[in-house]
């Protein structure tokens, strides 16, 4: 911490997005001014970093959020039917008993798997310490995104590399990348600026998008492919990487199980057969494919591409083949296998993950019908596969330990297989992030209790009996990482917590006091807390906050000392955890039965993708802090110019979108580059500005796409449970009202 004139500068995490950069912070006698990146002016990362800060409208943000009128800021009880919006401020002492007291009171009479919990660890929630909090609780229900966020692709790596392979490593060695359904320049600044600057000097560049994206403009190949058939165009590269002999033969014949299979396999998927399925010429797969194998070492990005899409597990699949058959696996400006810090005690040694027995961890909604993913005895299975090769344990959260969130909703309205009678939601707003948010709804009115933790009362939150208010990342210390990477990042807190905000750490601190757990929590606050996982590097919190962190050495082809962490030690193609839990090992990819081929498309002939990033936003965040709303004001939903010429729509129109589902409004931005029969709509819009009495609930219905998708079987992958966001069938028309 420097000290100037009256003048802190605080070394933070940002907690606006999941890149949580690392900042400074102006204070000036207690009061935030601004937050900033001391800019290196000899590094060109930290330009880079400098001008990802200086460019974000939510970091320029930070006074408004902070005292922004809308903050929550003192405990607050319902007093009324849920949704009339009509509340009584209570101390956090009557709070948090009673809280207590109804949570003990449904586990005791209903179980504790009769309490849920939601979460998505936004706003530097630390939420390995819900986790820790859940586990001792003994409910083993967690619901949330996991499923079309990170979750799968990490799981299906672990089944077939033994290790994450998710973040690309995109460095000066770098020969080829691949983008499949991302586009860095709105979603992750950093790394888009890493990208011109290497595609600049020789890199190059394939996207796969059906959209031309920024990253996509510049592209020395864009495969413009259909809405959805991402695991078939890949399987078309794969078909021509073999057939062409363009494969690393010997990686394959002394790392790879299942070579031969697949080769079989892939002879379904021929370039012209793709093309069809795709709509992206054969000639052009071919080219890819061809580009890809000649330029190494090569990266594949998915980010959210794969995980939202109808064949999300086998999409992953054929993207892990990619680099597994090319010899592009853990070797440098490839796809790296991510390692965790050596000592440094990361998550997973704070969350308990082995607390709850086995006939308890087996009550998880989805267990049953989603094994691979919605499954505690999985997560074991590759903690112990993966453990021998890592040395060290890994982290549940996101990888594992989610419950099948579709199915969380119906167990609460129906109360099958066991009633649900509780819910906490920590720093998620589910009627905005999550498809049918009016089965959402529906389940929320049904609890018997639900308390909520946020730092602005949304829709979801009008929803609860007890609102808490959490402090923002301005207002706690946080680290981050370590448990797959082997860095991690420490940031200290601006200020301490306003009014009566509560960092969630202390939250569950003191629920877990009341409810029976006070050995496992001998921490009295944060701070002492993460000094305890400093203690094996010698350093305090304090000291490590002045760092910024701590990064050990990368390490590459770690399977030539290890082999992989896997069942056979080598890169499963053809996953043998698939196969025992009954599933096809090989690689495939089915039509979707709610798409573009089926009888629904005729009356509604347009595919929507949903999730398109709006850069001034993080999700449903920030829609009222004033700077930020002022550069992008409207729900906006992009569609083809000649589609908007036949249907007599013209360029900043409203317009409806419908499904069977139900209708939104957006505005209409007329663009060139998407396909004629696509469009592409924004996310996590509600209106803070309007009534939060019911029916508007903030204008939770009026823009919100989610209320478009359905999350029954038929929409969620049979293997992993992902819903699908980006291949729905939809049809659009002006607004005349």
């Amino acid at each position: 911490m420097a000290v100037l004139t009256g003048v802190e500068i605080k070394n933070v995490i940002c907690g606006l997005c999941s890149d949580h950069c690392r900042v400074q912070v102006e204070v000036n006698n207690g009061k935030v001014i601004r937050q900033f990146y001391e800019m290196k002016k000899s590094s060109k990362t930290s330009q880079k970093w400098h001008t990802v800060v200086t460019s974000c409208a939510r970091a320029r943000s930070v006074s408004e959020l902070l005292d922004h009128p809308d903050r929550l800021n003192y405990p607050l009880k319902r007093i009324s039917a849920r949704g009339e919006n009509k509340w009584q401020r209570v101390s956090w002492q009557e709070a948090l008993d009673d809280i207590a007291s109804k949570l003990a009171e449904i586990r005791d009479k209903y179980g504790a798997e009769a309490v849920a919990f939601t979460c998505d660890g936004e706003n530097n929630c630390a939420e390995e310490y819900r986790a820790r909090f859940q586990a001792l609780f003994g409910t083993p229900n967690l619901a949330g995104q996991a499923q079309i966020c990170y979750g799968v692709a990490l799981n299906v790596a672990l089944a077939m590399i033994g290790g994450v392979v998710h973040f690309p490593s995109i460095n000066q060695m770098t020969k080829c990348l691949v983008l499949i359904g991302a586009n860095p320049a709105t979603a992750t600044r950093f790394f888009w600026y890493q990208l011109q600057d290497l595609k600049n000097a020789g890199m190059k560049l394939i996207v796969i998008d059906p959209r031309v994206s920024e990253s996509a403009a510049i592209a020395d190949i864009h495969l413009q492919l259909r809405p959805g058939t991402d695991t078939a165009l890949l399987l078309g590269m794969i078909n021509v990487i073999i057939n062409e002999g363009l494969y690393d033969k010997e990686f394959v014949d002394k790392w790879c199980l299942g070579f031969d299979r697949v080769v079989q396999r892939v002879q379904e998927y021929p370039p012209e057969k793709v093309a069809e399925i795709t709509w992206v010429p054969s000639e052009k797969i071919r080219e890819a494919a061809r580009m890809y194998a000649a330029n190494k070492p090569g990266i594949v990005s998915h980010n959210m591409g794969l995980e939202q899409t109808p064949n999300a597990t086998r999409g992953f699949q054929t993207r892990y083949i990619l680099p597994a058959i090319t010899g592009n696996l853990d070797v440098p400006g490839g796809d790296l296998i991510m390692s965790p810090h050596p000592t440094y005690r990361f998550a997973g040694e704070v969350e308990c993950s082995d607390v709850m027995s086995p006939e308890q961890e087996a009550k998880m909604i989805g267990s049953q019908d989603y094994p691979f993913y919605s499954s505690w005895a999985t997560f074991h299975k590759l903690d112990e596969n993966t453990r021998r090769v890592r040395g060290r344990r890994l982290t549940a959260y996101w990888f594992a330990g989610y419950a099948h969130t579709p199915s969380v909703w119906r167990t609460i309205i129906s109360g099958k297989p066991y009633p649900i009678k509780a819910l906490i939601t920590e720093g998620t707003n589910p009627l905005l992030t999550l498809p049918n948010p009016k089965l959402v709804y529906q389940a929320l009115k049904k609890l018997d209790f639900h308390v909520a933790i946020d730092v602005f009362m949304t829709p979801t939150c009008l929803l609860a009996d007890y609102v808490l208010p959490a402090a923002c990342y301005l207002e706690k210390p946080f680290m981050v990482g370590g448990d797959y990477m082997p860095s991690f990042s420490v940031g200290e807190a601006a200020i301490p917590p306003m009014y009566e905000r509560k960092r969630e750490y202390n939250i569950w601190r003191e629920l877990a006091l009341r409810l029976g757990q006070k050995e496992h929590w001998p921490w009295e606050s944060l701070e002492e807390a993460y000094n305890w996982r400093l203690e094996p590097l010698a350093a305090t919190f304090e000291e490590m906050a002045k760092r910024g962190g701590d990064n050990s050495p990368v390490e590459f082809k770690k399977y030539e000392k290890t082999g992989f962490g896997t069942p056979s030690g080598k890169v499963e193609l053809t996953p043998s955890m698939l196969e025992e839990l009954g599933f096809d090992p090989l690689p495939s990819y089915t039509e979707w039965s709610q798409g573009w081929k089926s009888p629904l498309a005729r009356e509604y002939p347009l595919i929507l993708i949903t999730g398109a990033r709006n850069r001034h936003y993080y999700h449903s965040q920030a829609r009222q802090i004033k700077s930020v709303r002022d550069k992008s004001p409207y729900p906006l939903a992009q569609l083809n110019t000649d589609k908007t010429r036949e249907l007599g729509i013209n360029d900043g129109d409203w317009i409806w979108i419908e499904t069977p589902k139900g209708k939104v409004r957006f505005k209409c931005q007329c663009t060139s580059g998407i396909l004629p029969d696509v469009i592409s709509a924004e996310h996590g819009w509600w209106f803070p500005e309007d009534s939060a009495e019911e029916p508007s609930l903030h204008g939770v219905w009026k823009s919100n796409i989610n209320v478009l998708l359905d999350d029954g079987p038929e929409w969620c992958d049979p293997i992993s449970g992902a819903w699908v966001l980006r291949a729905a069938q939809c049809r659009v028309y002006k607004a005349q009202d």
